[in-house]
């Protein structure tokens, strides 16, 4: 199968790494408005795609299979559901869509068009993640308390610098996934703020989120990219969590080498996405799954703009 890459900017390099070392899908465009940076990629994996500044652009020159979804996040509907509508199957980086109903329509499309459609949900497949998570579920009962920091670094702002509310876009989905792996109940209401801490750097902001569920179990999070190594956190968070006479903490150490049995759960996620892509029958849409954290994403973006509670929307068919 022949892919085009939308976007060449720093996540590029761990998806082409991750393709080329899979080899079942051939790399054979690169699009970007910043031909400059197409290039850099493309010399760097030694490829020879072609190059292009839009996907019309991109299919005038080359045929295509899938599209590889590695744009700014309020671009990821228009650009998923152009390719979706061009019979291309998507790949693509979290978040899936800024709001539910977009997100919504892109799972609609795919599913009427016989598409893959599959979106990046690293941190929420984590194995080490998940085996906490079982601790918790399997050791621990309902309601519980879950908090949860995840403070990185992000040494210049990329495309992050003109991104509204960069943090709950960016990040924050990740959490979202991770904490529907530890409580089951359905969420019912966000309340979030996103503040710019301008005075460490033009691109530092941290953000704080409350979420509420149906089984009165309470999740806080706070998030943020930073500057230097004092707040910092492994990505994955510094996770507690309290429930009736039961506690459990997870917090990876930040500086530590990885000694999984295995590649790391981004590629892990990644190659999952290739097998469906090239399993028989007819193709599920495993995006389908992450409308839930969406639903979560909807409400803590309204809820920063207009600084109040936001109730939850609720997904009916979430994990169909």
């Amino acid at each position: 199968m022949k892919a085009a890459i939308i976007g060449c900017g720093a996540i590029a390099s761990r998806w082409v790494r991750s393709l080329l070392a899979d080899g079942r899908i051939e790399i054979t465009a690169l699009v970007d408005p910043d031909q400059q940076a197409a290039q850099v990629l493309a010399d760097r994996y030694e490829l020879s795609p072609i190059l292009a500044t839009t996907l019309p652009g991109a299919l005038a020159q080359t045929d295509l299979d899938v599209v590889v979804n590695l744009t700014p996040p309020e671009l990821h509907y228009p650009v998923s559901r152009s390719a979706l509508a061009q019979g291309l199957h998507v790949l693509t980086e979290k978040p899936l869509a800024l709001n539910l109903p977009d997100a919504l329509d892109l799972v609609h499309l795919a599913r009427d068009r016989g598409l893959l459609l599959a979106v990046m949900q690293n941190r929420g497949a984590d194995p080490d993640f998940l085996a906490f998570a079982d601790t918790v579920r399997f050791g621990g009962h309902a309601p519980f308390a879950v908090t949860a920091d995840t403070l990185v670094t992000l040494p210049g702002p990329g495309f992050r610098a003109g991104q509204h509310l960069p943090v709950t876009t960016d990040l924050a989905v990740h959490a979202f996934d991770q904490v529907r792996a530890l409580i089951t109940a359905p969420p019912t209401e966000v309340t979030c703020s996103e503040t710019a801490t301008g005075f460490l750097a033009a691109h530092s902001s941290i953000a704080t989120v409350t979420v509420h569920f149906a089984d009165r179990s309470l999740f806080t999070y706070r998030g943020g990219y930073i500057v230097g190594p004092a707040l910092r956190t492994d990505a994955n968070g510094d996770w507690r969590v309290e429930g009736r006479g039961f506690t459990a903490r997870w917090a990876p150490d930040p500086g530590r080498q990885r000694n999984e049995a295995g590649p790391p759960a981004y590629q892990r996620c990644i190659t999952a996405m290739v097998d469906t892509l090239h399993r028989n029958g007819p193709l599920p849409v495993p995006a389908a799954d992450n409308l839930a954290s969406i639903a979560l994403l909807d409400a803590a973006l309204a809820s920063a703009t207009h600084r109040r509670p936001v109730p939850v929307p609720e997904v009916f068919d979430a994990r169909r």
